[in-house]
């Protein structure tokens, strides 16, 4: 699974990758933990959220169908309940 800018990005922010430094850490995760089958496709997936719903400077949350299980969305709500 190649991992460029948005999968590194993206599989760190929502929880897929546990504090991976490098690209190469990020896929050997990646890959330990999705199924062969559905690589190519997790790859164009983890892409295509990091371009247009997770994007970097401003994620938007208020439209992504993965804030359940999204790691940084749990941490931005318990913020928000702290604040």
């Amino acid at each position: 699974m190649p991992v460029d800018t948005h999968v590194f990005r993206v599989a760190a922010r929502i929880g897929l990758s546990n504090q991976a430094k490098t690209p190469l850490e990020t896929e050997k995760q990646l890959v330990q933990n999705i199924p062969e089958h559905l690589l190519s496709k997790a790859h164009h997936w983890l892409i295509l959220h990091g371009r247009y719903t997770c994007v970097a400077r401003k994620p938007k949350c208020e439209t992504c169908g993965i804030t359940t299980a999204c790691k940084y969305y749990q941490n931005l709500s318990k913020k928000e309940v702290i604040s």
